[in-house]
């Protein structure tokens, strides 16, 4: 949680904006141009996690086995965030939090989930490491950067367009999008069956022997200490996990299903594989032998061919047969 008295001197003091903090290469803060944070209530929001696992980190890393942060609740993690700043739960220093879902989330076309922090403010940013795993127990990290400079420990501002893939990057109420076609070519997990989303608070202090590290070796710095005793709190504070693609139930047996199409075809790790509703299909090779179980939902479906050898395959759902040749 935030320091109210403490953000409104650094901002005074300070100034707030790209102007004063450099600019990087990456997309900036909500309203900018080219920015890709997602609003909580946006019509590509589908659903929000329905379970939320904190295990708290302490409320500062130089004594990790001092107290640990309260604020907050597990479920506060979960359904829809807003605007409300005090509606959230702190992981403390290098906490985790781990959100599950009512469906696997599935790799479509754009960002498949959005992750939403409570910043007061488009620059004073606390911010979280991003795994998935398809079972639970075997995790994959997004790949971050962090190009803020570490001459000096970042007490109130970040520059957004300095960051990549870390979670907490907007102000309440928009989210941090993330592309599973960024993961496609990982090894033990399904991206197109995602049923785990963790978070890892990022510990900012610039000391290496406390950093935290980017996927490129980089020391992130972001405002440390956080800790608040009044509240309680410190860290990233997770404000909910919301899905972004179609994935409404229906009664399959009134809509007769229909595959309206698919790219490219050849395809060489991917094809796209649109449907009219949400329906079970197999991938099979041309001696009968099963392949994959697919869920299709309404609309687009990226179906991962990467661990299949060069040949044709017959997609079957609900009665319908379509080949697809891999390159």
């Amino acid at each position: 949680m935030k320091h109210i008295v403490f953000f409104m001197i650094a901002a005074l003091s300070l100034g707030l904006g790209t102007s004063a903090l450099g600019q990087g290469s990456f997309c900036g803060a909500v309203g900018t141009p080219g920015c890709n944070a997602i609003r909580y209530d946006s019509s590509i929001v589908a659903a929000w996690a329905t379970g939320c696992t904190v295990v708290r980190g302490p409320v500062d890393i130089i004594d990790p086995d001092g107290p640990r942060v309260h604020y907050g609740e597990d479920g506060d993690g979960t359904g829809p965030a807003s605007t409300v700043t005090t509606t959230a739960v702190s992981l403390g220093d290098g906490g985790t939090a781990t959100l599950t879902f009512d469906e696997p989330i599935r790799n479509v076309i754009g960002p498949d989930f959005a992750v939403f922090e409570n910043s007061f403010n488009d620059y004073f940013l606390e911010l979280a490491i991003v795994e998935v795993s398809s079972d639970g127990e075997r995790f994959v990290r997004f790949p971050a950067t962090s190009l803020t400079p570490t001459t000096t420990q970042v007490a109130s501002n970040i520059n957004p367009t300095m960051i990549n893939n870390l979670a907490g990057k907007y102000r309440v109420g928009y989210g941090t999008p993330f592309d599973l076609d960024e993961l496609c070519d990982s090894t033990g997990i399904d991206v197109d069956r995602i049923t785990h989303v963790r978070l890892v608070d990022v510990v900012g202090t610039i000391d290496p022997q406390y950093a935290t590290y980017d996927a490129f070796g980089h020391i992130i710095n972001d405002p440390y200490p956080t800790n608040d005793t009044i509240w309680g709190s410190g860290g990233f504070d997770l404000t909910g996990v919301a899905v972004l693609y179609p994935n409404q139930t229906i009664d399959i047996d009134d809509i007769t299903l229909k595959l309206t199409g698919m790219y490219p075809n050849p395809a060489i790790n991917h094809i796209i594989v649109f449907a009219n509703r949400i329906a079970k299909a197999q991938l099979f090779d041309l001696s009968g032998r099963k392949m994959a179980d697919i869920l299709l939902g309404a609309g687009p479906n990226s179906i991962n061919l990467s661990n299949l050898k060069p040949g044709v395959y017959i997609l079957r759902a609900d009665g319908i047969t379509k080949k697809i040749v891999k390159k």
